[in-house]
């Protein structure tokens, strides 16, 4: 057996230090022991004068090597990016170009998910002429201090396994960060798959949201069967959910921008996947962003995003996954039923929308689970209002208009046309993603029944004075014993305080 490596000439340096490695782990896969002395190195050439210019990205570069076994493609093994650049730092010693070694600034979104689109692109261009042909991938700075074993990296790795591609020396990563989110191979099946659809969307959403300087992908949902004549603000315990989930639309928002296409590309295909296997009716909303501007240039010189790059909108098409964009029309259409929405509320008297506060509640990067047990099944999620639907409807107008004398509730009035109008103070206040926590249906019934309530200052769990120990046991069993510094935002605070007064039987 004649078992070829090829190598890009611009890699040479770098993966001659790994590519023994991973051919054997390769072939371990196919339960196949070789000789690492057996492999031979072909090189194959690229133009240009500098690697700069010989992985060009509009060129044949790709981050691979690629196992011949007789002559035929059998592996090729897709390699991380690196903050030990070995190609870079000969041809930086030799005079070239500069390069910093082993820089611990290396940025996490390039890791992995940058450039990925030219190692499926060359991966699929090969399959179709060599259809055994397998992809891998293999990590390299491992046990280094780079971005390696992060969150953000740590969801990129379990994306690639759920849309079928391995990782040959995974088991070298300890996801430690990642078991914070409730991931364990052991509970599932010791894959590093996604095997539901909302968990996925949670991380997603969790790790979006760490990122201070982006607004948190969420999920939008919009249920066809809702009907908002049909809430009721009277009573506490109702609350109109999706316990049928069939006649429900996810609406996932993306974004291009620079390394986020790549992301993104992973994500919607991770999604895509997901969405078909639970039979969800899953649509995608491409988000506008400017870019190439500057403060002191004018209006006419800024540029916006359009679509997806050419690389990633024809890598979806090698792929044979045709992903439908929302357009500008649907997206007003979906303003419009918001809109409508309101004013029915407003003829009929009703402050509760129980669509647009789940929504909300997205949009603020919860992630849609039990914040006291960590129950993810959506069929018995709910969202809980924090200060009641019935006690803001019937607040009078000087307690409204106190609770937004803070800057930070002002800030919910977004809408200059109503923001006079009771009526709509009131709608903001119950509908407001500030206002809720996801709870499962038992916890959500017990806070409704004021059993248990939240501190407004750390969240922390409070218990009625006179609770039995039957109950004192299975609230002891709840995996939190307070809400998340991410969810006490101030103005949450303000209506969790709400909440409290009426816990304590305080009177204002």
């Amino acid at each position: 057996m004649e078992i070829i490596a090829k190598i890009f000439n611009c890699n040479y340096e770098t993966y001659k230090l790994f590519y023994k490695d991973a051919i054997k782990r390769a072939f371990l896969k196919d339960k196949v022991i070789i000789n690492e002395n057996d492999i031979k190195i072909q090189i194959e050439s690229l133009p240009g004068d500098t690697i700069q210019a010989q992985r060009a990205p509009s060129g044949r570069h790709s981050r691979t090597i690629t196992v011949l076994v007789n002559g035929t493609p059998k592996y090729i093994i897709g390699f991380s990016n690196t903050g030990y650049d070995e190609d870079r730092k000969k041809e930086s010693d030799n005079g070239g170009r500069p390069y910093i070694y082993g820089n611990s600034d290396y940025h996490s979104n390039s890791f992995m998910c940058q450039g990925i689109n030219k190692i499926f692109e060359y991966y699929y261009d090969t399959k179709n002429l060599f259809p055994d042909v397998i992809l891998y991938f293999y990590l390299l700075d491992v046990g280094k201090k780079t971005y390696v074993d992060n969150l953000s990296n740590n969801l990129t790795y379990r994306e690639l396994y759920t849309i079928g591609f391995e990782i040959l020396n995974i088991e070298d990563i300890a996801f430690h960060e990642f078991y914070k989110l409730g991931f364990s191979r052991e509970e599932n099946g010791f894959s590093y798959e996604y095997i539901s659809f909302n968990k996925f969307a949670n991380d997603l959403a969790y790790i979006s949201s760490k990122n201070s300087s982006n607004e948190p992908a969420y999920l939008k949902c919009i249920d066809f069967n809702y009907d908002i004549d049909e809430e009721d603000d009277e009573d506490e315990l109702y609350d109109y959910d999706f316990k049928d989930l069939t006649n429900t639309q996810y609406i996932y928002t993306f974004k291009t921008l620079g390394a986020q296409s790549y992301d993104n590309f992973l994500a919607m295909w991770t999604l895509n996947i997901l969405a078909e296997k639970e039979d969800k009716n899953l649509k995608f909303e491409f988000s506008k962003e400017k870019f190439n501007f500057r403060l002191e240039q004018p209006a006419e010189n800024v540029k916006w995003t359009e679509d997806f790059p050419d690389t990633i909108t024809r890598l979806f098409e090698k792929i044979g996954i045709f992903i439908k964009y929302e357009t500008s029309e649907e997206v007003r259409q979906q303003f419009n039923r918001e809109l409508i929405q309101y004013e029915k509320a407003k003829r009929s008297g009703k402050i509760r929308n129980q669509e647009l506060f789940k929504n909300n509640l997205r949009a603020k990067g919860l992630q849609t689970k039990c914040y006291l047990c960590g129950c993810e099944v959506e069929e018995i999620l709910e969202a809980a209002h924090l200060w009641g639907v019935a006690d803001i409807k019937y607040s009078g107008s000087s307690k409204i208009n106190k609770v937004f004398d803070s800057d930070c509730m002002k800030k919910l009035l977004i809408d200059e046309v109503y923001s006079r109008e009771q009526f709509y103070k009131k709608y903001i206040l119950a509908n407001s993603g500030d206002n809720g926590v996801w709870l499962c249906n038992n916890h959500h019934e017990l806070f409704d029944r004021n059993y248990y309530c939240f501190d407004s200052e750390d969240g922390k769990i409070l218990l009625k004075a006179d609770s039995d120990e039957v109950f004192k046991n299975y609230m002891s069993l709840s995996e939190y014993d307070k809400l998340p510094q991410k969810i006490l935002t101030e103005c949450t605070k303000v209506f969790l305080n709400e909440r409290q007064k009426k816990f304590n039987g305080v009177e204002d």
